[in-house]
């Protein structure tokens, strides 16, 4: 049911044991509105005002896909969509404080910040708490939210066949300035599951690696892999630096993050990587555009 007084849109694709009742308060406590996709038939329609529920089987990134073609006139009544996984933990309120500073600051796309407890891949993208929000190069596919009409330009990557590696495209399809993406320190949301944990179901069987994905779709749009690193950022006393030293030298908070799960090793190897690319990488995008070759995959 759509609420003429909601500017913003969660989107989740769930399952049986998702965590969307966690941000799926009661509308009197919820300024956006929720569209809710089920996977797995026992997911039961809460039957709130403001929440859509659907039932539509299939994987990950093409379920999305189909879900943004069925409601295209829905999510186009939006300023901001977001399209978080069902095994996130976060509040309404916190959902809520995420799309008004995502607002704020006029951004493309963003996401929150994991927490140090977070079963993650990109170290860059935990919690630093130094900052409010750091402007960053690459926004990852677990929880992000896109500007209305960015959302619409970058969609046909979930047509594509891929389940991993749109989100190593969709930024430098857009990007334009330094201040385009950001990952917002002030709001943590705690990953739940193993990353990978889903894998099969997203059809990553007899041999199908994510890696397989990425640079197969790396290799369509002509684009290295970027590291994940910031441009810029604004610490917690409203100043803006630019200074990777300081980027660098804040991050050592993240060896709280390693102990914190299982699989320390990976986690310290993930650790260690951001640690060296703040030292050694450029923050960049490269535009790329869509190849010729696809004709109307972006009519």
């Amino acid at each position: 049911m759509y609420r003429e007084s909601s500017r913003f849109l969660v989107i989740s694709r769930v399952g049986p044991q998702s965590l969307h009742h966690e941000w799926c308060s009661s509308a009197t406590e919820r300024g956006f509105d929720v569209l809710l996709s089920a996977y797995d038939s026992a997911v039961a329609d809460p039957c709130e005002p403001g929440i859509v529920f659907e039932y539509r089987p299939g994987t990950k990134v093409a379920g999305y896909g189909d879900v943004m073609r069925a409601h295209a006139d829905l999510i186009s009544r939006y300023d901001y969509v977001a399209l978080f996984d069902d095994d996130l933990l976060v509040s309404a309120h916190d959902m809520q404080r995420l799309f008004d500073v995502v607002a704020q600051h006029q951004l493309k796309i963003a996401q929150p910040a994991l927490s140090h407890d977070s079963y993650f891949t990109f170290a860059a993208l935990l919690k630093n708490p130094a900052f409010r929000l750091r402007y960053v190069n690459y926004i990852e596919m677990m929880c992000p939210v896109f500007r209305a009409d960015v959302l619409a330009a970058i969609r046909p990557l979930y047509d594509l066949g891929f389940e991993s590696g749109i989100d190593l495209i969709w930024c430098n399809l857009v990007a334009t300035s330094l201040q385009d993406f950001a990952v917002i320190d002030d709001i943590t949301v705690r990953h739940t599951r193993p990353v990978g944990e889903s894998k099969s179901a997203n059809g990553f069987i007899s041999g199908r690696r994510y890696e397989d994905d990425i640079h197969a779709l790396l290799a369509k749009f002509d684009v290295p892999w970027l590291s994940c690193v910031p441009y810029a950022g604004i610490r917690r006393d409203g100043r803006v630096t630019r200074r990777r030293s300081a980027f660098f030298w804040s991050s050592l908070a993240l060896v709280f993050a390693i102990g914190q799960r299982g699989g320390v090793r990976m986690r310290l190897r993930s650790v260690a990587v951001y640690w060296k690319h703040l030292l050694s990488r450029p923050a960049r995008n490269i535009p790329v555009s869509w190849p010729v070759s696809w004709g109307q995959i972006t009519s």
